[in-house]
Order: C-alpha cells, then sequence, then structure tokens
C-alpha cells in the first residue's frame, strides 16, 4: 500500500532512492503552481512536497507554505544549497516545515518515513560538509587543554555530521568529559587535513555500541 505521494519540483529527474522505494509514489511537477491541481483529486491520503532549490528566501517559502496550509496532510521539505538570512532566523522560530542541505539529499526517503511514522525530522541552519567519518581527537593544543582532568590519550573516533559549528564524536574509550577542550583532525573532501579546536558539551556512553557519544562545539579551525 502506498503511504504517500511525493511530488518533486526543482529537478527533472527524479532521485534513485525514490524509485526504489515501492511504497511513495513520486512524480515531477516542473511548475510549482501547477501543484495545486496535481494535489486536488489524489487519493493517497499523505502528501509530501520535495521542493530543490539553489537558494531558499522567504517568498518561496511564503509561495509552498500557502500550500501547505490550505492542504489537507501536506508537508514541504526544501533541499537547499544555501539559505536567506531571513530564512535562517524563520528556521529557528518555525518548525512546520523541513530543510535539508544538498549535502544531505542521501536522507531525503529516511527523513520522509520518519515524518510518516509521526516522528520529528530536524531541519539544521548549518550545512553539513563532506568529509571523511573517521578522525582523530586529542587534547586541545592551546593551554586551555591544559585545564582538563585526567590522562586523555589521542584516540581514532568517528563523526556522522559536520557543521561550521560542531559535530557529534564517537570514540572507544570514555576518556573525555563535559568542558575539555579536545582537537579533532580529519581529512576534507579536497585531500587536506584539517585540525579543529572545540569543546565538549555534552557527553554519554552509549552502552549498546560501547562508546562514548561527544558533542563537540568548535573553536577555530586550521587546514594544516
Amino acid at each position: 500500500m502506498m503511504k504517500a505521494h511525493v511530488y518533486i519540483n526543482g529537478i527533472h529527474a527524479l532521485p534513485p532512492q525514490l524509485k526504489k522505494d515501492k511504497s511513495l509514489k513520486s512524480e515531477i511537477v516542473d511548475n510549482p503552481y501547477e501543484l495545486r491541481d496535481k494535489m486536488k483529486d489524489e487519493t493517497i491520503a499523505e502528501k509530501i512536497i520535495v521542493a530543490f532549490l539553489p537558494f531558499l528566501e522567504i517568498r518561496h517559502y511564503e509561495l509552498y507554505m500557502h500550500l501547505q496550509k490550505t492542504t489537507p496532510n501536506l508537508k514541504i521539505f526544501f533541499i537547499v544549497s544555501e539559505l536567506s538570512s531571513n530564512m535562517r532566523i524563520r528556521l529557528r522560530a518555525d518548525n512546520n516545515f523541513v530543510v535539508m542541505w544538498k549535502t544531505e539529499e542521501t536522507n531525503l526517503v529516511k527523513n520522509i518515513h520518519k515524518y510518516l511514522d509521526g516522528k520529528s525530522v530536524e531541519s539544521r541552519q548549518d550545512r553539513r560538509e563532506h568529509a571523511t567519518s573517521k578522525g582523530l581527537l586529542s587534547p586541545s593544543k592551546l593551554p586551555l587543554g591544559h585545564q582538563n582532568k585526567g590522562f586523555q590519550p589521542i584516540l581514532g573516533g568517528s563523526f556522522e555530521n559536520l557543521s561550521p559549528h560542531g559535530t557529534c564524536m564517537k570514540i572507544q574509550a570514555p576518556f573525555y568529559e563535559h568542558k575539555d577542550f579536545v582537537n579533532l583532525t580529519y581529512q576534507n573532501k579536497e585531500g587536506e587535513f584539517v585540525s579543529l579546536e572545540g569543546q565538549v558539551r555534552w557527553s554519554k556512553w552509549n552502552t549498546d555500541t560501547k562508546t562514548q557519544e561527544l558533542g563537540v562545539q568548535f573553536l577555530s579551525s586550521v587546514i594544516v
């Protein structure tokens, strides 16, 4: 049984992940002003519009959100390369729509199913960059690193998301604590090694995976 009808606007070919998902009925609609007529006689209750935009501005938001407000069971997903400053402010105050960065496009179907299952889908104000998912974590090279308590070796770890402001790091031993100053070194998509100074904002031990998960807020970065 079809779970939802997905209307794609802003690109000319269906993403492969949508083609493969047989629980979603997907189609391209080139003109956004034709969306209302397309949805008018739809028999599938849940409807989703995925709008691909290089730059999301308030005028785009208002066009699509008017559709959402006046169409039952409709949710808008934006996939963008950049946000206007006004949209960043709107994103902090309004969670009635979903913004995904172009670099997160591979998560589209997963996020659609999260929404259909009644789970919240996080919208991010900052772009998540592509990078190797492996890095080295060590005490900060800054003088602040001397404030850390206890022995803290250089450890290999992994991360899923990387923004200009921070990341979630996973390491195999519980060596770091809240407020510790750390250094993360990794290789970016250009092959350059990047060294990031940061502070641990939260820490928890995952008993299932036997890993320590750390929320790291970046203080500075340099290509080394």
